[in-house]
């Protein structure tokens, strides 16, 4: 018989209940440590803020604060005038949100490479520097007119002072304007991507159009100024090809077969496209004055269909030439952006001449082609002497020096003066040098710290292909020292022709001939 059935009490009911018990106060358990959570960060912070408040006084003494990375960090001085409850930033949160979480980055990640560039990017935002150090700002003039001008200083050439000014505002304008340079360099270069692919395929297609059409046109009429454009269109196709296969590879770098990328190959390529041009024009000059030479010829009839198709490729050449205005500071769009241009001239010029031969006298049409071979051969001849020097190692424009001088300056207050700063080409883009000097009792990790950094932010600059940041301890040394002799000579002795042909060296003053090294 069961318990129910005879009435005594259930021996369940006990354990029951207990269990009941035990999990309501298990819920008001985590009740309470639910409720501790969520005011936790409310009492810490209160206390945190108290305490800030009360260390306010003490703040100045303390230079440093040592990450748990083992890096010293410089705090900013103007922590100790926080207060609570003020419009401003409490003490506690003289550093960021972002730099808290960097910090906690750094300490839960131990690679060298990774902690180091945490700790420049707190240091950065820690250093206190504002963003016009030198005051800048206030030198820059807000009216440069000619009439502002004359106010200003009645004696003085408007036009001069106008261009002054006008440089200084722009100078300015980069100096403030740096730190933002990356960023804006990487936006922008994300941009444009599209339209600089759209202008580098648009300018191929109507390329071939354009050689399609007037090699139509020369054979249809027999002009030798038209077969010298048709020959100049046919050479943009082979330069295009040129451009695409040397942009490819320099978008597509070996680390190790080549350690600082190979950007340089599109200089490279702008150098091959003119060699292919200067050809072109030289044997346009050979044909054109072997044709003039041989006297009267008869060529084909001028349709009016050749002329129009042609006046549609020129139309077709300045659309494209306009667009690749706006975008002609990136390389491959530069190449294209000349190469529109003088077609325009040169088709419009071989066209008119072409019809003027026809029409009027023959021998205009020859002379027509001499002469566009000509422009053809001087536009690519100095367009390939500058491509060369910017692969000599041309130096960058004093603005672009002074901007990187005042980078440096402005970049640590640990750095104390800039020894030496040069810029030069290595292709397109610049190579960097800069030597800034440090009080001699800088510890090497700092030191190191503000090296990098400056390094990476002048990289981050766009038209900086590579940054060396070499840090010294004293400044009256001669910067020629410090590396191999470049510009030293051996002075020049007179010698005789016998000396000359011979190879024998002229004899020194004083000098015992019997003693020689054996």
């Amino acid at each position: 018989m069961s318990d129910r059935e005879s009435g005594k009490p259930s021996s369940s009911a006990p354990a029951a209940t207990a269990v009941i018990l035990a999990n309501n106060h298990f819920i008001r358990i985590v009740e309470a440590w639910v409720r501790f959570a969520l005011a936790a960060p409310a009492v810490i912070r209160s206390f945190i803020v108290v305490a800030a408040s009360e260390m306010a006084p003490l703040w100045p003494a303390i230079q440093t604060y040592t990450s748990p990375i083992g890096r010293s960090i410089s705090l900013p001085e103007n922590g100790a005038g926080a207060t609570v409850g003020s419009s401003a930033q409490p003490a506690t949160n003289i550093e960021s949100s972002a730099v808290r979480e960097k910090k906690e980055l750094a300490t839960a990640d131990t690679s060298s490479v990774e902690a180091s560039e945490v700790q420049n990017a707190t240091r950065a935002e820690t250093s206190g520097i504002s963003a016009d150090p030198l005051n800048f700002g206030q030198h820059r003039r807000a009216n440069v007119s000619k009439k502002q001008m004359k106010i200003d200083h009645p004696k003085g050439n408007k036009k001069k002072l106008k261009k002054f000014y006008t440089r200084q505002n722009q100078l300015i304008d980069q100096f403030l304007g740096v730190d933002d340079e990356e960023q804006n360099a990487i936006e922008e270069d994300a941009r444009v991507a599209p339209k600089i692919k759209f202008a580098v395929n648009a300018s191929f297609v109507v390329n071939f159009c354009l050689f399609i059409i007037q090699l139509y046109a020369a054979i249809s009429t027999g002009s030798l100024a038209l077969f010298a454009t048709a020959a100049d269109a046919f050479m943009d196709l082979v330069s295009s090809f040129v451009m695409l296969v040397t942009s490819r590879m320099a978008a597509r770098p070996s680390i190790y077969k080549y350690p600082v990328g190979r950007t340089r190959i599109e200089t490279i390529g702008v150098i091959l496209f003119c060699a292919l041009m200067t050809t072109v024009a030289i044997q346009l000059l050979v044909e054109s004055g072997r044709n003039l030479g041989a006297g009267g010829h008869e060529s084909g009839e001028l349709h009016i269909i050749p002329i129009v198709f042609v006046g549609v490729a020129i139309f077709a050449k300045g659309s494209l030439m306009v667009f690749c205005l706006f975008y002609r500071k990136y390389p491959s769009v530069h190449v294209f952006y000349i190469d529109h241009r003088n077609d325009i001239a040169v088709n419009s010029f071989g066209l008119i001449m072409a019809v003027a031969g026809e029409k009027f006298v023959w021998y205009l049409d020859p002379i027509g082609a001499i002469l566009i071979a000509l422009i053809i051969l001087f536009s690519w001849v100095t367009n390939a002497f500058e491509q060369v020097w910017l692969l000599v190692g041309k130096s960058a424009p004093r603005e672009f020096i002074s901007k990187l001088i005042y980078m440096a300056m402005t970049h640590d207050e640990q750095i104390l003066k800039v020894d030496t700063c040069r810029a030069y080409h290595a292709g397109q883009r610049y190579y960097v040098e800069v030597d800034v000097v440090m009080d001699d009792e800088t510890p090497l990790r700092i030191s190191h710290d503000v090296a990098q950094s400056l390094q990476r932010k002048m990289e981050g600059l766009g038209d900086v292909e590579r940054a060396f940041v070499h840090v010294d301890y004293e400044h009256e040394h001669d910067v020629h020292e410090e590396h191999k002799p470049l510009y030293v000579r051996e002075p020049k002795t007179k010698r005789t022709w016998k000396e000359i042909f011979t190879g024998a060296k002229k004899k020194v003053q004083g000098e015992n001939p019997d003693s020689q090294v054996a």
